[in-house]
């Protein structure tokens, strides 16, 4: 099998239980940082692609958002899976026609996510239940490209992710440790200072951590099972 690409924006965005998925299967992965300056992969040489989070719009004029644009644009041709979080989600958006936007609202902390009837059909197999709880941080949200299936949804920010061909986005943050929580947490506490109906404050965000990674855990791995599933059969 060919590995798994791993695309990362920031030092703050990690991949962290992604890889402790993938280390757990044996399953082959490489991870590129754009900030490494390194020019992106082949996708002739990858079995699937994700993208992680960033503190920065998709819209803005930088050459390696339009690189990896042309990059989701040619693994869809080829049917190569792309998983897409926060960021990238909003990165498929913008690749397949739809508008990445300011929401209404910052979305910061645990908040209930809601699979739509589409999900339970297509995702039969892994069992995705009506709702879940799922970490979120961001800003910005997305409309569905022409053709997308809508897959979840949310309150404070109604489109949570959806399916496009060979690409599934997720606006939550399925990839989050502990320690990237904390992380989070401290580095951008000005965030987290005032909370709202949409965003947490620190308390709120830390407290029961470890069972409410847990549950999510549960969710992660279904997701990441119908990525992998999805390379292993294109492989």
């Amino acid at each position: 099998m060919k590995p798994l690409l791993i695309i990362s924006h920031v030092a703050s965005s990690h991949p962290d239980y992604l890889c402790e998925y993938l280390e757990q299967r044996d399953l082959p992965y490489q991870r590129f940082c754009v900030e490494s300056s390194d020019p992106l992969p082949d996708p002739e040489q990858i079995a699937g692609l994700a993208l992680l989070g960033a503190p920065l719009s998709v819209n803005s004029d930088l050459a390696w958002i339009h690189q990896e644009i042309a990059l989701v644009r040619h693994c869809v041709e080829r049917a190569i899976p792309v998983l897409g979080i926060c960021f990238g989600s909003q990165l498929i958006s913008k690749a397949f026609g739809g508008l990445v936007f300011t929401a209404p609202a910052m979305q910061i902390g645990w908040h209930p996510v809601t699979t739509t009837q589409q999900c339970q059909e297509l995702f039969v197999d892994l069992s995705m239940p009506e709702q879940f709880t799922a970490f979120e941080w961001h800003e910005e949200t997305f409309t569905l490209p022409n053709g997308a299936i809508p897959m979840f949804s949310g309150g404070c920010i109604g489109n949570q992710g959806f399916l496009y061909k060979s690409c599934l986005a997720v606006q939550f943050h399925p990839e989050v440790t502990d320690q990237i929580v904390r992380d989070w947490v401290a580095q951008f506490e000005t965030c987290v200072e005032k909370p709202t109906i949409c965003r947490q404050d620190r308390d709120a965000i830390l407290q029961d951590l470890p069972q409410k990674l847990a549950a999510m855990r549960q969710i992660s791995d279904k997701l990441f099972d119908w990525w992998v599933s999805q390379s292993v059969t294109g492989a």
